[in-house]
């Protein structure tokens, strides 16, 4: 049983829908939780939660291989969905910094296996597309969160146990695939290129740091109803685009898929510089949708063309680690809230950030080997032929 946007795909759909499942229902809860972390935790709280998902990611990727997988992943996953739990019966204060880490050391422990699973049971011409899927259904998990607690007016401990509810929907992987070795690695490039993951990291790094910096130039409690307004359309443009942008690297390679983000997210600096107003907000928020969903697709792709099986692993944990860091550190940079009251020049650096962070892009090799992109167009091409002939028998 294939999926049929896959073609002639070597993996069955239950170990798919198993690799999306697992990083969507995760990944969903994350998110989730970032965008409300002021309202669950204090700033050293929450940086907490960014260094203990940081350090438990490293630790991870080290021990990975060494214990069941299964076994392993059902902790994982009961770990964090209890830690969610555990945040409605004790929200005391003096609770704050134990909860918040382990919060961080229930995200941290197992994304770099559940994101180098997808790599492990793909071929690369179908990588782009499954990582597509897992962001669509990523988002579309947390836009239908959203939108239920606006909908019902959720108090804070109702909406932490949806939170719950949504990492507990990584369990039902665990019902479609047995997570074993057998039949997980079966494609191996000839060596993990390092060099080439550098040059596709720093463009990766610039994009979350300008990102948080232009996050500071909106006055949150000035404009909170186009916050709110603005980061569900920016939700629903991740999902749309991580989708559309899967289908494109396969086809095209995973290179243009990132600089068209850069270049979006560039322009979306350049409204924002416009001057600071609700319709800007929203209009900043929902074009850095687009580029958000490009660059997610493309990260939880590119870390497994790069690598070979039993290395992954480290390459995802990179990927994960780096925004950890920047995530929990930026707000605590000095004059960060002076500097960025400026919002139209600061706007116009992060805009030339951008576009500068194209260039070690560019000078990367394309982790989408040049066969397979013929072969897909070559495939194409004969299914055109062959829709013109059957429709030209029709006819006759």
């Amino acid at each position: 049983m294939n999926f049929n946007f896959l073609g002639d795909s070597r993996f069955s759909s239950k170990r798919f829908a198993a690799a999306i499942l697992l990083t969507s229902g995760t990944l969903a809860w994350f998110f989730l939780i970032q965008f409300n972390i002021g309202n669950l935790f204090t700033n050293a709280a929450a940086l907490l939660f960014y260094v203990f998902a940081a350090v438990s990611a490293i630790a991870a990727s080290l021990i990975s291989g060494k214990v069941d997988n299964r076994i392993f992943i059902f902790c994982w996953i009961a770990l964090g969905v209890l830690s969610t739990v555990l945040l409605t019966l004790f929200p005391q204060r003096v609770f704050m910094p134990f909860l918040s880490s382990l919060l961080g050391l229930s995200l941290g422990l197992g994304l770099p296996s559940t994101m180098a699973f997808i790599a492990d049971c793909t071929f690369i011409e179908e990588r782009a597309r499954i990582s597509g899927i897992t962001i669509f259904g990523t988002f579309g998990l947390a836009i239908f969160v959203m939108i239920t607690t606006r909908i019902l007016d959720f108090g804070l401990s109702t909406l932490i146990l949806l939170f719950a509810l949504v990492r507990s929907t990584s369990f039902l992987a665990l019902v479609l695939d047995k997570f074993d070795e057998k039949n997980m690695r079966k494609e191996e490039v000839p060596r993990p290129d390092y060099k080439d993951f550098v040059s596709y990291i720093i463009p990766w790094m610039m994009f979350i740091f300008v990102s948080m910096l232009a996050w500071n130039l909106i006055p949150q409690d000035q404009y909170t109803s186009a916050v709110t307004v603005g980061q569900m359309f920016r939700f629903i443009c991740i999902a749309v685009f991580g989708f559309i942008s899967g289908f494109i690297a396969d086809r095209f390679g995973r290179k243009p898929s990132i600089i068209i983000g850069l270049i979006v997210l560039g322009v979306s600096f350049a409204i924002l510089g416009q001057g600071m107003s609700e319709s800007n907000v929203i209009v900043y928020l929902t074009t850095s949708g687009v580029a958000w969903g490009s660059f997610f697709a493309m990260y939880l792709v590119i870390p497994g063309d790069l690598s070979i099986s039993g290395s992954r692993e480290k390459f995802y944990a990179l990927i994960t680690v780096l925004p950890m860091i920047l995530l929990g550190s930026v707000p605590f940079i000095p004059g960060l809230a002076d500097f960025t009251r400026y919002s139209s020049s600061f706007s116009q650096i992060l805009s030339l950030i951008l576009f500068l962070s194209i260039i070690p892009v560019l000078r990367a090799k394309e982790t989408l080997p040049d066969i397979k992109m013929r072969e897909r167009r070559l495939k194409d091409h004969v299914e055109k032929v062959g829709k013109l002939v059957s429709k030209s028998k029709k006819k006759e």
